[in-house]
């Protein structure tokens, strides 16, 4: 029986004492104790957390003028719960494309390779940018021309049913000045003296358009891959008109092109329309004003829209002094 007892019956006796004495007496416990210990410390991280990530909000401004609503995305950086922080801003043209894009901008933000600010996406309410191709043509030009439709037998294109079908910048610039900026500043932590323009092809043009007769109304542009091209090159000749008319600009513009786009479409002359405006602007030196010209190797014209989200928006913002969370001056 003592034989028995022994080695039959006191092996698990001595498990239960084990089990007993670390604390694992049933499944069921040990599971309730991992969700209280994991709640426990997910409220103590929250309570040390002094940083997030604040959700993009939509607007949707109406600008009568124009007859167009607007659906206005807005992604803040991560920055202090207290809301103490106030940041730069930058306008973003067709963000019905551009806004998943600036999610890597956010990124590099929060990682300390570029600094923080916030981004305003202006696009319209519509599903993708191929949506918007005619209202952009209106909002982005600053002149009529004589054009072929758009070649994409794409169902929802969204048509300009009244007013300008074209050369609409004098107007969406107005938009932006006059009404989508003072809602911006009166609804977010701003420094309403330091904004910065990004935008491609027609959108490249339009920020184009803005330096040349408003400059003041960014100190900051991203130019990408601009529709020089548009309305028998119109914008040579506000170029030079701007060149006359001023001797102090405070603006950094980027200006970039794929070395293909040309390739692609020899008659709208990408790249040797860039080189010339480059060396136009800087014929005649401008106390303030910097410019940065570059050339994507092995790019065409729409994928060097993401290149310039990372090279163009650090070029003109620069990259954080630190991450944001080494250091409570950053």
């Amino acid at each position: 029986m003592t034989n028995f007892l022994a080695v039959k019956v006191w092996p698990f006796i001595s498990a239960g004492f084990l089990l007993v004495i670390i604390g694992i007496t049933s499944p069921g416990q040990a599971q309730e104790t991992t969700k209280e210990t994991t709640k426990e410390t997910t409220e103590e991280t929250t309570k040390k957390a002094s940083y997030h990530f604040p959700p993009m909000k939509t607007h949707r401004l109406t600008s009568v003028k124009i007859g167009q609503t607007y659906e206005i995305r807005v992604m803040v950086p991560v920055s202090k719960k207290d809301g103490s922080e106030k940041f730069p801003v930058l306008y973003m043209t067709d963000a019905n494309g551009g806004i998943p894009m600036a999610q890597t901008a956010r990124t590099m933000q929060t990682a300390g390779e570029l600094s923080r600010f916030i981004i305003v996406g202006i696009g319209y309410p519509v599903d993708n940018i191929f949506h918007s191709l005619y209202l952009r043509q209106r909002d982005l030009t600053p002149n009529m021309m004589t054009r072929k439709r758009y070649p994409f037998p794409i169902e929802g294109i969204v048509e300009v049913t009244g007013g300008k079908k074209m050369g609409g910048a004098p107007e969406f610039l107005d938009f932006i000045r006059n009404e989508l900026k003072p809602f911006i500043n009166a609804n977010y932590n701003t420094l309403p003296d330091d904004s910065g323009y990004f935008g491609t092809s027609l959108g490249g043009l339009f920020g184009l358009y803005v330096l040349f007769n408003a400059p003041e109304t960014f100190n900051r542009y991203v130019i990408g891959s601009p529709a020089i091209w548009w309305g028998d090159e119109v914008i040579f000749s506000q170029a030079k008109k701007f060149l006359e008319n001023n001797d102090d600009v405070k603006a950094n513009v980027y200006m970039a092109v794929g070395d293909i786009e040309e390739i692609a479409e020899p008659n709208k002359r990408y790249v040797s329309n860039v080189y010339k405006m480059d060396a136009l602007l800087r014929s005649k030196p401008l106390t303030g004003f910097t410019l940065k010209t570059a050339l994507f190797p092995d790019i065409g014209h729409t994928s060097a829209f993401g290149i310039l989200h990372s090279r163009g928006l650090r070029a003109v913002f620069g990259p954080a002094r630190c991450s944001p969370f080494q250091s409570e001056t950053c």
